[in-house]
């Protein structure tokens, strides 16, 4: 019996599946591939899984990470190909790793890296720079008890532009991300349309290309 912590993303094609439809999915994966969760103790014993900052629906990635325990003995490598030829298309496993003593603790992870790509009337009129230089940023932020005006800028650690894919403004911005605060791209957005006005984004795609530790390094 070993624990493993899994690297793994989803495309385009399946950024619309929930999280508990992708947990779902996920069991029954490792049913078909031949491999046996390990189960935890007590009256409602469960598979040991645990998914480190669940993905929003519409967001593609390819950093995210989980704690599986397996009854399995294979190497590292074969269990990546395993799941591999077994998940359905839109995700794939890019590195698992054999857990030495305890699992990976998720607590650790703070930041997300994204790359945006948004429709945006006026590209120049965005500034990343002056952005920052604001007192506050303060929008309307959801939350588990409703939605209430948040100053989001302390949860904002960096963002550049970079080239676009398809749209017309493209960005690289990291930010919080983890069991003490979360910013979302999409409130991020409705920041720079209230203080930056002229820029008028709009429709805008979302990658998570890494979840990061407080030092904005990969967990592994």
């Amino acid at each position: 019996m070993s624990k493993y912590v899994i690297k793994y993303g989803r495309t385009a094609q399946v950024k619309y599946i929930s999280h508990l439809d992708f947990v779902r999915m996920f069991h029954r994966t490792v049913r078909r591939a031949g491999l046996d969760f390990m189960f935890s103790q007590g009256f409602n014993p469960h598979p040991i899984m645990t998914v480190a900052v669940p993905l929003s629906v519409g967001v593609t990635a390819d950093g995210e990470y989980m704690n599986v325990g397996f009854e399995t003995d294979m190497s590292e490598e074969e269990i990546k190909n395993t799941l591999n030829n077994s998940l359905p298309d839109g995700f794939f496993a890019t590195a698992v790793k054999k857990s030495e003593g305890k699992e990976y603790d998720f607590n650790l992870i703070e930041f997300a890296e994204y790359e945006l790509d948004a429709e945006c009337k006026t590209p120049d009129a965005f500034n990343a720079d002056e952005l920052m230089k604001q007192d506050s940023l303060t929008v309307l932020k959801k939350s588990k008890s409703g939605e209430k005006e948040t100053d989001i800028k302390s949860l904002i650690h960096s963002i550049e532009r970079i080239d676009a894919v398809s749209g017309n403004l493209g960005l690289r911005v990291i930010l919080a991300a983890g069991n003490n605060a979360t910013l979302k791209p999409e409130t991020l957005i409705a920041a720079i349309n209230k203080y930056q006005p002229d820029a008028e984004i709009g429709f805008f795609s979302a990658h998570r290309k890494a979840l990061l530790t407080k030092d904005i390094k990969p967990l592994i």
